[in-house]
């Protein structure tokens, strides 16, 4: 898990997208920390409702309060280049409509982002202080998101994290062993770079962050790097599945959204806050167990 300082007076925290990847960790992360989790469903917290979530947030500060986290996003990088409207609607509208609830309510809040914000061109990790320059809709809406809240609410708490993986959503490690399943070759990137990031580490992150006070950006991501390729290698190999991977160049696999061919980002901002990030083997191999008992002994993973 991530390293985290003492939560200090975080006691309660609300949670906007319950149900995916993030939103699931953050109720898992806070019950082992005896945090009090408040986790409406979407149809319960639409983030792009204000009048919904005005009730929502309203209601969460008179029972004691806490800080807000937005862990919803519209995340379909491909569907939102044939659909930008929906994606500008979540990550920028329903930014910054949560962002101006939790100041009128003066609480704590925190968006996440991602490394789409960036243009993938950097020779070595990207810092927060880099010029952000998006190259499909889904990270230019990200960024409208984190511009939004910052100027909702500029003492809010920016997260940008990358290749992220874990329970309850799809994610590149799920689609390597279901895709092993299928066939015994595989095709992967190798030009792609990445920080591979485990839902539970970025959720124990996020609280350490907040637990030390922390605004403005900041990068949490796995600790290390890795291509694509390398990265379903290790998926394999953790799991236990003899399939053969080859690895190719991103033109072979043609896509309407284009991605940055290096997502690697530098966390050291947060280490100075005492929030370190495991090494992103450590934790692929904590998620790949944990799969596993999941699907019950006996079942291939």
């Amino acid at each position: 898990m991530a390293g985290v300082r003492p939560m200090g007076n975080v006691r309660r925290i609300l949670v906007a997208g319950s149900g995916g990847m993030l939103g699931t960790a953050l109720k898992r992360v806070g019950q082992r920390l005896d945090i009090g989790v408040v986790a409406p469903s979407e149809a319960e917290f639409d983030i792009t409702d204000e009048r919904q979530v005005r009730l929502v947030v309203g209601r969460f500060a008179l029972e004691g309060g806490g800080p807000l986290i937005n862990a919803a996003a519209y995340t379909n990088v491909e569907a939102a280049e044939d659909d930008p409207e929906r994606a500008y609607e979540v990550n920028e509208d329903g930014a910054r409509i949560l962002a101006r609830a939790a100041r009128e309510n003066q609480m704590p809040y925190v968006q996440v982002s991602t490394d789409f914000v960036f243009d993938g061109t950097k020779d070595g990790p990207y810092v927060e202080e880099d010029v952000a320059n998006p190259v499909s809709v889904y990270g230019a809406s990200k960024l409208a998101g984190e511009l939004a809240v910052y100027d909702e609410y500029p003492m809010s708490l920016i997260v940008r994290t990358a290749w992220v993986f874990g329970p309850n959503g799809a994610n590149f490690p799920v689609k390597i062993l279901e895709s092993a399943q299928k066939r015994p070759e595989l095709k992967v990137v190798t030009d792609e770079i990445g920080s591979p990031t485990y839902t539970v580490d970025l959720a124990f992150g996020i609280l350490g962050l907040v637990g030390a006070g922390a605004a403005g950006v900041y990068h949490l991501a796995g600790w290390g790097s890795c291509s694509r390729y390398e990265l379903a290698v290790e998926t394999l190999r953790l799991a236990g599945i003899d399939a053969k991977v080859e690895g190719v160049t991103h033109d072979v696999f043609p896509m309407k959204a284009k991605r940055p061919l290096n997502s690697v980002l530098d966390c050291s901002k947060a280490e100075d806050l005492g929030v370190t990030m495991p090494t992103w083997q450590k934790s692929l191999a904590r998620f790949i167990q944990m799969r596993a008992q999941e699907l019950g002994a006996g079942e291939r993973v």
